[in-house]
């Protein structure tokens, strides 16, 4: 008799401790989430405006590698040039003699000028790739403004 009111006993006592163990009291209140969610999309939006960022310095570096390259294109366009012309002139006077040097330095030049042409394109798209970026990074930056913590958290 002792031994089925003990058993009685410990299977309610086993009965109640299942019944307790699946309820589930939260500690972060709902409120409390919806904060952290906020912070949290904070944080992603100041990682992208940072990558955006970091972007746009390696697009400038390019574009003053690209500014170096017209430079001398420019310079070596205009040397080659004056050469061409100054032979050109050279054999249409009848000092020189060599035509196919005339025809071969003319090639040279407007190869020079083709090869100019297509750098000063390449910079035109990399600073309308910059200007893009620009706009991509004042576009996070509105959202990270519209975006601020209205609750603020206290460490015990």
């Amino acid at each position: 008799m002792k031994l089925i009111k003990l058993l009685s006993a410990l299977l309610f006592c086993l009965s109640t401790l299942a019944v307790s163990a699946q309820n589930y009291t939260p500690k972060v209140s709902r409120d409390s989430v919806a904060a952290l969610k906020l912070r949290l999309d904070i944080l992603k939006t100041s990682v992208k405006l940072h990558e955006l960022m970091l972007a746009e310095a390696e697009q400038e570096a390019d574009i003053e590698k690209q500014e170096a390259k017209v430079r001398e294109l420019k310079g070596l366009e205009k040397t080659t040039s004056e050469e061409s012309s100054k032979l050109s002139d050279a054999v249409k006077d009848g000092k020189e003699s060599d035509v196919k040097k005339a025809d071969k330095m003319s090639r040279k030049a407007a190869n020079t000028s083709k090869s100019l042409d297509n750098a000063v394109e390449r910079l035109q798209k990399q600073m309308d790739r910059v200007e893009e970026t620009r706009g991509k990074i004042r576009t996070e930056e509105n959202k990270l403004a519209a975006r601020t913590l209205l609750i603020r958290f206290a460490e015990n």
